[in-house]
């Protein structure tokens, strides 16, 4: 008897003598909606028991700090707001290749464009205006109505090289008008439209009634500011906008790829489709559906922008749109 509590003592030893396993980690870089990344990780740890590392910025700054860390990568999922910026790391060799047959199936095909990724959502641009200012709102169905003395000290944009969606909108606009879309952006310079920073910064003059109208607004930040009782009305130009995918990616550096692709699979899930529901924007997957506060869809008009040949251009449009209209 002696000799067998003797033998279970020492076993007992033996095991409070191991090291206590930790928690896997998943280290992830998020564009805005920081609320839906925060929710996607608190659910995935939950779900998981592991623990996820959250860094939520603008893509700007999203980008900036994985270039800054490439020698020394840290990043195991990248979420960010446009998909020419998950291009331009897919040609940086930078992204681990996960497009599973089983979750694209289930794509929205608006959303489900090339490359090495998924999407995790989609947003759309518009015009923004605050209706305590501007009550004509169908001479506000072209991009180009924002031009004249009327509109001298009253416009905002988001800043391209700091919000994904609209160096998104920047890059399909100006490969579509050509000179006609940087005159516009000089003439808009010139009658002293701010460029305030992201989304978010861009649109608060406008809630304020500081400003009247924003220039390619997201969708998500303008709804939400409108769903708080501001004053606010979405206008899509007849000419048509842009449905931008927002791509999910597993980095090549990833320590964990297993891990990461799990919360890929997660956040494409039918529970993480309705947080991205929740967070106003438009889901990838067809089976949820978009927030009621979204106006009808199937009324906007939406132009194919050829993703890839816009990526190939992106680093020379934002310097030119950095040096020409920011004058930086």
């Amino acid at each position: 008897m002696y000799k067998r509590f003797l033998m279970l003592i020492v076993s007992l030893a033996a095991t409070l003598a191991l090291p206590v396993q930790a928690a896997q980690t998943l280290v992830v870089y998020s564009s805005g909606p920081a609320s839906l990344a925060r929710a996607l990780a608190r659910n995935f740890e939950q779900q998981t028991g592991a623990k996820v590392e959250l860094y939520a910025a603008s893509t700007g700054k999203v980008m900036a700090r994985l270039a800054a860390e490439k020698n020394h990568p840290r990043a195991d999922v990248v979420i960010l707001a446009n998909w020419t910026a998950g291009l331009a790391l897919a040609e940086q060799k930078e992204v681990y290749p996960f497009h599973p047959a089983d979750i694209a199936k289930r794509l929205r095909p608006a959303l489900d464009t090339q490359g090495p990724f998924l999407p995790i959502g989609g947003d759309t641009v518009s015009i923004v205006v605050n209706t305590k200012k501007v009550n004509d709102l169908q001479s506000l169905d072209d991009w180009f109505a924002l031009e004249g003395k009327a509109w001298h000290g009253e416009v905002t944009m988001p800043n391209p090289l700091l919000s994904g969606t609209a160096s998104d909108f920047v890059l399909a606009f100006t490969a579509r008008y050509g000179d006609r879309a940087w005159n516009y952006f000089k003439a808009l310079k010139a009658e002293g439209t701010i460029w305030p920073g992201p989304n978010a910064a861009a649109l608060r003059p406008v809630e304020l009634g500081a400003r009247s109208a924003m220039l390619s607004a997201v969708g998500h930040t303008s709804l939400k500011a409108k769903h708080k009782g501001n004053s606010l009305a979405l206008v899509f130009p007849k000419s048509g906008t842009v449905l931008i995918p927002r791509p999910i990616l597993i980095m090549r550096s990833s320590h964990d790829k297993a891990l990461a692709e799990r919360f890929v699979r997660y956040s494409l899930s039918e529970q993480g489709q309705k947080l991205v529901s929740s967070a106003l924007l438009i889901p990838a997957v067809s089976a949820v559906q978009p927030a009621s506060i979204w106006p009808d869809l199937s009324s906007v008009k939406f132009i194919n922008a050829d993703w890839q040949k816009l990526a190939a251009h992106r680093t020379q449009v934002l310097e030119r749109f950095r040096r020409d209209i920011l004058g930086q």
